[in-house]
Parts: C-alpha cells; sequence; structure tokens
C-alpha cells in the first residue's frame, strides 16, 4: 500500500496504545534480537517499539513505555544504530529520541525538528537528518544535540547513504515542493554542501550500498503511476549510472529496498510479496521468494549476521500488526504479534 494513502487513510484513526503488563521487562538488557519501530496511527501518538529475543524467541511489546513510563510519539519513523544507542526518529512529533539500545532506556532526545526521516552519523562530531517538509538536511552534534545548520536542498529528503566523503539522499516525496521528485542528491560531507544530482526514475523510496561500494536505488515511478518502476545500479565515484532494471508495468509500486550482511543479495516488496535479486542479475525475478499469501506485507529487514528475513504485516493499518521470520531459504521459521503498523526493523 502507498505511503501516502496510508497517511490520509490514518489520518482519522486515534487507537490508544495497549500495555500488555504480563510482558517481562529486562532492567539487565534485553540480549541478541532485533527492534521493531511500530509507526502508530497519524496523529494517534501511539508509536511503539517492540524487541525480539533470539535466545527465548520471545517478542516484547511497548518496551519503551515500559522501561521509561512515557509514550513513544506520533509516527515512529526509523531507527540507527550508533554504538551502544539507537536513534529513533519520531516523523510526525519533529523529535529524535535516544535511547541505550542493548535496555530501551532513555538516555537524551533531539528536538526542534519539522518532520524528521532518517537519521545518518557523519563522524563524532555531525550527524545528518532528512525531512519530509523541509528543503534542506539539518545537520547536528549527535555530542550536544544542538543544530550546527542546514544543507540546503531544494527539495524535500528521504533516505540518506554515506560512502567516502559523499552523502546520498533520496528526493522521495513529491509533497510540499515544485520540483520533480526524480533525483538522488550529492552532498559533500566535508563541506556540508549540495554538489550534484543523479536523474533517476520518478519516487526513489529506499537504498542500499552492495559489497562492491555500488549504490542501488529502488524507485516506485510515482504516485500516480507516472514511470514505470526500476532499480538503478549507481557508481558512487562518478555519479554514472551502471545498470537499470525496469519492472513490467508503470501499476506495480515495488518498495523497501534492503540487503543481506555479505551485500551480494537484494531484497524487496512488490504487491506485498517478498522478490530476491542477486546484484549480478541482468533482469528482475519472475516470481516472488517470499508470497503474499493472506499477509499484507509491510516492510522488511534482514539480519547482517545469519541472514533471516524479518517481514511486517501491517493488517489493516488500525489493530496491532505482527512480523513473520523466515530462513534464508525462505522458509518461516515463526512469526510474532506487534504493534499498529509495524515498520523499520532495527538489528540490535
Amino acid at each position: 500500500m502507498k505511503k501516502l494513502f496510508y497517511f490520509i487513510f490514518t489520518l482519522f484513526v486515534i487507537q490508544s496504545c495497549s500495555i500488555d503488563k504480563n510482558d517481562p521487562v529486562f532492567p539487565k538488557g534485553l540480549g541478541k534480537g532485533f527492534y521493531v519501530v511500530n509507526q502508530g496511527g497519524f496523529t494517534a501518538g501511539n508509536a511503539s517499539l517492540s524487541f525480539f529475543n533470539y535466545d527465548t524467541a520471545k517478542m516484547t511489546n511497548n518496551i519503551f513505555y515500559k522501561m521509561n513510563n512515557a509514550p513513544l510519539g506520533d509516527v515512529a519513523q526509523s531507527m540507527t544504530f550508533v554504538g551502544d544507542y539507537a536513534y529513533i526518529v519520531v516523523n510526525n512529533s519533529g523529535m529524535i529520541y535516544i535511547i541505550d539500545s542493548r535496555t530501551g532506556l532513555y538516555v537524551n532526545k533531539i528536538v526542534g525538528l519539522s518532520s524528521p526521516r532518517y537519521y545518518l552519523p557523519i563522524d563524532n562530531q555531525k550527524a545528518y537528518i532528512s525531512d519530509f517538509l523541509d528543503h534542506g538536511i539539518t545537520v547536528v552534534n549527535p555530542k550536544t544535540r544542538e543544530k550546527l545548520g542546514t544543507i540546503q536542498t531544494g527539495k524535500t529528503t528521504e533516505n540518506l547513504a554515506l560512502i567516502g566523503t559523499k552523502v546520498f539522499a533520496t528526493n522521495w516525496s513529491a509533497y510540499n515542493q515544485t520540483s520533480p521528485n526524480n533525483t538522488v542528491q550529492v552532498i559533500d560531507a566535508a563541506m556540508d554542501k549540495l554538489i550534484d544530482s543523479i536523474q533517476v526514475v520518478k519516487e526513489p523510496n529506499s537504498m542500499v550500498v552492495d559489497k562492491n561500494n555500488k549504490l542501488w536505488v529502488l524507485c516506485s515511478g510515482g504516485f500516480l503511476n507516472e514511470e514505470i518502476p526500476a532499480i538503478h545500479c549507481i557508481n558512487p565515484d562518478n555519479l554514472e549510472i551502471i545498470k537499470t532494471l525496469y519492472f513490467e508495468s508503470a501499476e506495480l509500486y515495488p518498495e523497501h529496498l534492503t540487503i543481506n550482511g555479505t551485500g551480494d543479495t537484494l531484497y524487496y516488496i512488490d504487491q506485498q510479496s517478498v522478490y530476491r535479486l542477486g546484484i549480478n542479475d541482468t533482469q528482475l525475478p519472475d516470481q516472488a521468494f517470499i508470497q503474499k499469501g493472506s499477509h499484507n506485507f509491510f516492510t522488511l529487514g534482514v539480519d547482517p549476521n545469519n541472514s533471516q528475513l524479518v517481514v511486517t504485516d501491517a493488517g489493516n493499518y488500525v489493530q496491532n500488526g505482527n512480523i513473520f521470520r523466515y530462513s534464508p531459504e525462505g522458509i518461516l521459521i515463526d512469526s510474532a504479534q506487534v504493534g499498529i503498523i509495524p515498520g523499520y526493523i532495527g538489528f540490535n
């Protein structure tokens, strides 16, 4: 389902968090596993955080609330790990929570943001934050959490990737801008300055870096199906597109490109099913790697250590969703209930 439709649909839904008092809290640490960032309903303020422990095979929901006695906020978008800390971007609340990734305990927060989407550490002194509304990337000091400035982009920004001294930013959304949303912008991370852009198919919604340091960008073709969707492979050194793999129809809407830990296999969701693509493949797969069945697959993540896939099911976007864990061969291992609209998967 398209994200913009989700925003409109959930605007009218107010759903409060349900706290399960029987779930355990882990004061000594959450253990080895992964986080699920549950977006919650837009304007409902019911975003939440879940954690799956590999050793116990148990999912614990509402971790942030239980550990900190406070709600996570409105529309939790993404999560970035830096050392022992995790930065949780809460989009509609305009802030980023910083927690101890080992325990889930609150450490601090970055506030005063417009509509943050992703957090990217550059070095010990600097980090970038993309934004759904502002036409620029916010630069912050990760230690003091103070704003250092804004990199003017002329467009809203989404995904961020650092390769060498260059930062690549997708221009995914056409909302709140007149410029076309068909570019990947290139920023000099040493100068904090926009230096170039790469034209791609409309609405680049996700990107990853492979083992050869090549940039892969998945483009949906636009909310109104204006163009045929495609996956681009880009050389970050000369900014040239190495190859482009086109989908069969403009009616398709592929999303959520991710990559395994060895950097040689790509995964994405299309028509609620999961597809797999090798970085050396010359055409897109004909058959789904994991069929959707009765599920509404929404996002996915691949554990960099064991290559297991975690796929989220948003259900009806109002009630609690689920996650499904698969082996590298695509065999279902188990499943668990999580919060409302499970989105980003963060491996701890």
